[in-house]
């Protein structure tokens, strides 16, 4: 049996073309805002599986999915001028996020995979209401310059204790909102699920489970 020997020659190489690899993946953690207030326990996943504790002061980066624990929450601040509230039991991805002086070069796309957020837009949206979207299990949700609030309930949500229906339950706070192409203007609530155009429901409706257990403000003026 041969036993293979690389010399430093060839180790030299190899550092080059690995190197050559590894520069294209540093660039490609965008740094898409910064946590400014985690009650409870955070944590981020990259798009490779690493997991990162988060506290506040931690940058979150294009890519990433972040993760609030049980009864926690982490407001994030986004590199816009905006800012993300995320719910208890979350996972909320940011699935592309890149903010630049010209606005047709930037964009925010969002993922709720679980939980609930409240969101309020920041310069991005201001100067370009469709380069921002949350999308969700049953619809995809575009801004008109909005303060608003989604909770995933694909589930139920038996962590409420209420007796909600299968789908995506949402309020608008200020501005407007797109779900699916359906517009939802300020003051309104709604509710969207599977294979069935979303529908308003009062702001104020208990079966809203927004209602029962509403989400913080997103903006630190109002913090919790």
């Amino acid at each position: 049996m041969s036993t293979s020997f690389v010399g430093p020659t060839m180790r030299a190489a190899f550092l080059i073309i690995a190197g050559a690899f590894a520069v294209p993946a540093a660039h490609a953690a965008t740094g898409a805002g910064e946590v400014v207030k985690v009650v409870g326990r955070a944590s981020a996943a990259t798009a490779e599986g690493e997991l990162r504790r988060l506290d506040q002061g931690q940058s979150v980066n294009a890519g990433d999915t972040v993760i609030t624990a049980t009864s926690s929450f982490a407001r994030i601040k986004l590199a816009d001028g905006g800012y993300v509230v995320l719910r208890p039991n979350t996972r909320f991805q940011i699935t592309d996020y890149h903010y630049s002086e010209q606005p047709e070069e930037s964009r925010s796309v969002f993922s709720l995979l679980k939980g609930g957020f409240r969101a309020v837009t920041g310069l991005i949206g201001k100067r370009n209401q469709h380069a921002v979207s949350y999308r969700t299990a049953v619809a995809t949700i575009g801004i008109r310059g909005t303060d608003l609030e989604v909770i995933d309930c694909t589930d139920g949500c038996p962590d409420l204790g209420t007796g909600t229906q299968q789908g995506v339950y949402f309020k608008v706070h200020q501005g407007g909102i797109s779900v699916d192409d359906t517009p939802f203007d300020q003051g309104k609530g709604g509710f969207a699920r599977q294979g069935s155009d979303p529908i308003e429901i009062d702001f104020n409706d208990p079966a809203n489970p927004l209602n029962s257990d509403p989400t913080p403000a997103a903006d630190p003026a109002d913090c919790f």
